[in-house]
């Protein structure tokens, strides 16, 4: 996968000082500053501010300078002028960090859902639930219920595992539901608080 990051620029603010003799051309005239916030981006979206730059140019000779290039009497005047009017890094500058803040928080949420909504359809069966399950070490399998008794759960077993608990939904599927078990209720809770039964998918 490629990976389109980098970092840009965006200009914050432009302003002017007065009365102030150019390095370049030794003119007496005002000069036009800029200040830009460079910032990191990934796919284009801003994810947090590096730095901020000021930029001056001569009205006279157009000649354009960094702060740290200028003299210190006209980098005080700028200083002076910058606290006139305090420039803040835009809050969209911090996008992706929000974006991950709230996939992250619907993350948590729905894996918390998944679990209260799972607890309840163990402890209150239906014909139909399928069961996720921790089949062996690292291996995931399914079992769906067919029938429901008083103390017990008529069963179809899964003749497939699989290796990735995120994909255990691909062996889901009908065609692989060819064995039959009973198994009491109470041990199906026990496997629940073990975490071995870690879902229920119920239509």
């Amino acid at each position: 996968m490629l990976f389109y990051y980098g970092t840009k620029a965006s200009n914050l603010k432009n302003g002017q000082i007065i009365n102030v003799d150019c390095p370049s051309c030794a003119t007496n005239v005002s000069m036009i500053y800029s200040i830009y916030q460079r910032y990191a981006h990934l796919y284009l979206i801003p994810f947090f501010p590096i730095k901020k730059s000021t930029f001056i140019e001569c009205n006279s000779c157009k000649k354009t300078f960094e702060k740290a290039e200028l003299p210190s009497a006209i980098q005080q005047k700028l200083e002076r002028e910058k606290e006139k009017h305090v420039v803040k890094t835009p809050i969209w500058m911090f996008s992706g960090i929000f974006i991950i803040a709230i996939v992250a928080a619907i993350g948590v949420y729905s894996s918390h859902q998944t679990d209260v909504d799972s607890e309840s359809y163990v402890k209150s069966p239906k014909v139909g639930d399928v069961y996720f399950l921790n089949s062996t070490d690292k291996f995931y399998t399914t079992v769906k219920i067919d029938e429901i008794l008083k103390d017990s759960l008529n069963v179809l077993v899964n003749d497939m595992e699989i290796g990735r608990k995120s994909e255990i939904y691909k062996i889901d599927v009908d065609s692989n539901y060819n064995k039959k078990e009973t198994i009491a209720k109470k041990d199906i809770l026990e496997l629940f608080k073990e975490k071995k039964l870690f879902e229920v998918k119920r239509e």
